[in-house]
């Protein structure tokens, strides 16, 4: 049987030697004191002199030696700041997903009636291979945590407050873009017409669509469109964005990419191969776009409130 004060030098010792050595007198006096005083201080609210069941449940209920210890522990040399690592996840992670998406459906489509063997020669190249993006930062951070620690910034902010709302939209702007939009969807739609009326009788062709795909991909291509269209509509006619349309824009954007997925890997486009080949790449490159697009929202949705309207709520919580 231990007398309490055997019972909080053992606790404080088990501590102390899981710090720095230069460190552990002062926090073991300190820590010492603390404890053998909050000791006292419950043995007179039960009216009894300290015994070891009472000295346990002290130290038990202040916490393991380690947790304690990190709590005297300075962040000393700290890779990535807990404010910070989020973000650094979902970058590390988003960058193996963006090399994915890239190369995977390449290697799908190299050969076709062999995607199992495909896959996995992809796996073992740029599948496992994209993994040097978070091994890349994770090397950088080192860098730039140890450059921090050795030559720490003066403590000094530039921080203002945001000029205004960002969910604010700017309307004339907003009108360009959407003409533009309008104009590339014409196009786009309208280039057997154009080709036909303005280019050789024999460089026509290259641009007809695949019936097979206008009736089923034309039409959801279309419906997209539309739907884009009237939630673009309703957000300019109230100039400002509102957490239901940004929901809906965020559902809209997985949509889009999951439909440009399909675009590229599904069915024919044009009748002629090279043309059906070249829209497929430029829709790979807007699909990268579109992600990207959409990691953005996701992120920001994320951050937490950024309305007048949010803020007051929290602020009543």
């Amino acid at each position: 049987m231990m007398t309490p004060d055997k019972v909080v030098q053992a606790y404080v010792s088990d501590v102390a030697r899981r710090l720095p050595r230069a460190k552990r007198d002062d926090v073991a006096l300190e820590l010492q004191a603390l404890l053998n005083e909050e000791l006292q201080g419950e043995a007179d609210a039960q009216g009894r002199a300290a015994d070891e069941a009472m000295a346990l449940d002290l130290v038990r209920a202040f916490g393991a030696p380690e947790s304690v210890a990190e709590r005297y522990r300075s962040a000393d040399f700290m890779i990535i700041p807990a404010t910070r690592t989020s973000g650094f996840v979902a970058l590390a992670l988003g960058g193996v997903v963006l090399q994915w998406l890239v190369t995977l459906p390449l290697a799908l489509l190299s050969e076709p009636g062999r995607e199992i063997v495909s896959l996995g020669s992809w796996w073992l190249t740029h599948g496992i291979g994209a993994l040097w993006w978070p091994g890349f930062m994770v090397m950088t951070a080192i860098i730039v945590g140890w450059m921090r620690h050795k030559w720490p910034p003066a403590q000094t902010t530039t921080w203002r407050p945001r000029p205004g709302d960002r969910d604010d939209i700017s309307r004339p702007w907003w009108a360009v873009a959407g003409i533009a939009a309008a104009a590339g969807i014409a196009t786009l739609v309208g280039s057997p017409w154009i080709a036909q009326n303005f280019l050789p009788p024999a460089a026509a062709h290259i641009f007809h669509f695949d019936p097979d795909f206008v009736a089923v991909g034309g039409a959801a291509v279309v419906v997209m469109w539309t739907l884009t269209a009237i939630l673009n509509t309703i957000v300019f006619i109230e100039g400002r964005w509102r957490p239901l349309t940004r929901d809906f824009d965020l559902a809209l954007a997985a949509l889009w990419a999951g439909m440009m997925l399909w675009l590229i890997m599904g069915p024919r486009i044009f009748m002629s191969p090279l043309t059906d080949e070249g829209a497929k790449g430029w829709m790979g490159v807007v699909l990268l776009l579109v992600l990207l697009d959409l990691g953005i929202k996701i992120y920001r949705r994320l951050q937490g409130p950024h309305t007048a309207s949010a803020l007051a709520a929290i602020s009543k919580a």
